[in-house]
């Protein structure tokens, strides 16, 4: 795929890993880059028969979500193959890998393996599909991009992750930390060499943060790295601090304004609060950008991008239940395990999810809780699914009445006149917001006054 226009010419990159990466600014000048790339991608996919259900029924109903993307995000140990085909059953149109490391891909035989050890690339029904990477080492990146873009499945972008928040993000020189490094010169540099050397042959796009030094300073840097090249952003509304318990909301009206500033140019992806399809419309609707992704809500429940749990629905859950997505993943990992091209862990990955998915199932019911967190095979979650189901049972259970769980651990559900937020709720949420707003003020700590941090796989867009 390129993403060059029509009147530009589309040299083949034909050089191997490792080239020679010039620094004249005059050989840097990013591609004339194609704004409308991503909607013909998706809808070279349109056809696809598992998404084609819900276009049908969902585009006509909703006008506002035509030609938008549904992003499953890239997260660590979370968007492996088998839960990205579970999502595409359910709407999705176009997934995230996890994050790969691209120094150790290309140094370690093992981790590359694990990341991508298909002979042909990724499966054909995993399509469309972006990879993301993570470094500032030019030579690594573009080793792994091209080792990927070699194989005959081929990929359908990269992605450049500049949203993660973890300490060891800052160790390593990536994610969210990269953006402030030495004022953005280095993450801006970076894409440059990485878009001179493939980007007229295949999108190289950028996740970032909300600066802490706040919206101007970010506004600023976007706009460097998309005449860096970047063929696309996907803007996570949030800074690096707001993570656990400081979250918060994200901030759409700051996405908006990258929308207003750059949406011209390149496609804007909105990332943050996004927690059923009423969330997606209202976005999309609110902030002019070309799609919506979904990290923790749609780890939780992957049939997010579906009328389910809406105010059109009575906000019931009419479609599939906790436990129907929990035996269709393991299902479709047996098929695929995770440890084969696109996550390394395994049996390990597969009962991560299972967690979230049974969230509320689980709790109180910690007998059941142990054996699936030391279940070895895939017999042993089938027979917890049936407890389960068989407790639920006894406890006059309906699916229609379950709702987001595990999502909640951090947020409260949105509210209106009409249904305003409990006191004690607000009262912590304005304490939360004081606590946020003096860490801001507090000046750039140092690696070792940092290592508060729990360095927890990063699910990185909340």
């Amino acid at each position: 795929m390129t993403i060059l226009s029509e009147q530009s010419s589309k040299p083949k990159i034909q050089e191997q890993p490792g080239s020679t990466i010039t620094n004249d600014p005059a050989d840097l000048a990013p591609p004339h880059i194609d704004r409308q790339w991503l909607v013909k991608l998706l809808q070279k996919h349109s056809s696809d028969p598992r998404i084609t259900p819900y276009y049908e029924e969902l585009h006509a109903k909703y006008p506002t979500l035509k030609n938008k993307a549904l992003v499953l995000a890239p997260m660590v140990d979370q968007s492996d193959l088998p839960f990205r085909l579970l999502c595409r059953n359910y709407g999705t149109n176009l997934c995230f890998t996890p994050m790969i490391h691209a120094k150790m891909f290309q140094e370690k035989q093992g981790y590359r393996k694990k990341f991508w050890s298909f002979v042909n690339g990724t499966p054909p029904e995993d399509r469309p599909l972006i990879v993301q990477l993570c470094g500032s080492d030019v030579p690594s990146l573009l080793y792994t991009m091209k080792f990927i873009m070699s194989s005959p499945g081929g990929v359908d972008g990269f992605d450049l992750n500049c949203g993660c928040p973890q300490t060891i993000a800052k160790r390593g020189n990536y994610g969210a930390f990269l953006l402030e490094k030495d004022d953005g010169d280095l993450v801006v540099d970076v894409v440059r060499k990485l878009v001179k050397e493939v980007g007229d042959t295949i999108p190289i796009s950028v996740k970032v943060r909300i600066l802490p030094t706040g919206l101007d300073d970010s506004l600023k840097l976007y706009t460097r790295l998309v005449e860096a090249g970047a063929s696309m952003l996907t803007i996570h509304g949030r800074t690096r601090f707001q993570k656990g318990l400081m979250t918060g909301k994200a901030d759409w009206d700051a996405i908006k304004k990258v929308v207003e500033l750059l949406g011209h140019r390149v496609p804007i992806i909105a990332n943050g609060s996004i927690s059923n399809l009423d969330d997606v419309r209202t976005c999309l609707e609110y902030s002019g950008v070309d799609g919506v992704m979904s990290s923790e809500a749609i780890l939780e429940y992957p049939a997010l991008f579906t009328e389910t749990n809406t105010e059109a629905v009575g906000w019931k859950r009419t479609g599939p239940g906790r436990l129907q997505l929990a035996r269709e993943y393991v299902k479709i990992s047996e098929s695929y395990p995770p440890e084969c091209g696109g996550q390394g862990n395994g049996i390990k990955c597969v009962r991560t999810h299972i967690h979230k998915f049974l969230h509320e199932d689980l709790t109180g019911r910690n007998d059941i809780r142990k054996e699936i967190a030391f279940a070895k095979c895939h017999e042993n979650l089938y027979k917890c699914f049936d407890d389960i189901e068989a407790l639920n049972k006894a406890e006059g259970h309906v699916v229609e009445n379950e709702v987001l769980a595990w999502y909640m651990r951090y947020r409260v559900p949105r509210r209106s006149e009409s249904n305003p937020i409990p006191a004690k709720i607000q009262r912590t949420n304005d304490m939360v917001q004081v606590a946020h707003k003096e860490q801001m003020a507090v000046p750039h700590h140092d690696d070792k006054d940092e290592d508060y941090d729990a360095e927890l796989p990063c699910h990185g867009c909340q």
